[in-house]
């Protein structure tokens, strides 16, 4: 399914650097497609402006969050008493768990990334601000090992 969608972007777009921005602010590839269509063209540098559109993936969903009215959705389903258990879980956890979070944004597994870490986070009732930090450095720990690793394998393999 990656590779069928990211013929589809490379065909769309053509530009290298454009493919690389759209890749890296998708959410079924986010920075990590981006490296892998970096490396795959011969161009490691492209990781570069991936991991800077999966990092503005973050204000975003914040401002979608803002616009949509999300928690006055949550409060109707959810109601008020699941809410302040979140909050209240999400202030414990703020002082222990930005760590995880960073870790988890910047996990290269399915499901575990910028934008399944912001709407935990924000579930939860985390600072914005420490949600936005936390993108930034979980982008930036996954680019960084993507970078090594991928890097790696061409040595390695002599590809």
């Amino acid at each position: 399914m990656f590779e069928f969608i990211t013929n589809a972007i490379i065909q769309a777009i053509g530009n290298p650097l454009l493919v690389a921005l759209a890749l890296g602010f998708l959410p079924v590839s986010e920075v990590r497609g981006a490296a892998i269509y970096a490396f795959s063209i011969g161009q490691p540098w492209l990781i570069v402006p991936g991991a800077i559109a999966n990092m503005l993936v973050c204000p975003v969903i914040l401002l979608i969050w803002d616009i949509a009215n999300i928690p006055f959705w949550g409060r109707l389903i959810l109601g008020k008493r699941l809410e302040k258990k979140l909050h209240d879980f999400g202030r414990h956890y703020e002082a222990k768990g930005l760590v995880a979070l960073t870790i988890f944004m910047g996990l290269p597994i399915p499901l575990a990334g910028v934008y399944s870490g912001t709407l935990i986070a924000e579930l939860i009732g985390v600072k914005r601000r420490h949600i936005i930090l936390s993108a930034v450095a979980g982008v930036t720990l996954a680019a960084v090992f993507l970078f090594l690793f991928l890097g790696g394998l061409k040595l390695i393999l002599g590809v």
